[in-house]
């Protein structure tokens, strides 16, 4: 019977880190994505840069701020 304590009490242990690591990784992959500087634009915006009606995978765009650009 010790040894089904002993067994119970590590996964216990093991089941606990994991939960703790997880939770530790989450918060440092958001405080990594909120480091990232992105610019988000919406579909209307894409397809008036482009001219056209619809995006294509092969169209090359700029996605500089109207900043950078002036």
């Amino acid at each position: 019977m010790n040894l089904i304590a002993f067994l119970s009490f590590t996964i216990l242990i093991i089941t606990i880190l994991t939960l703790v690591f997880g939770v530790i990784a989450y918060f440092l992959y958001k405080a990594r994505e909120q480091k990232k500087s992105t610019k988000e634009i919406s579909y209307q915006d894409m397809t008036k840069k482009l001219g056209s009606k619809y995006i294509f995978l092969t169209d090359t765009v700029s996605l500089k701020s109207q900043d950078e650009e002036s």
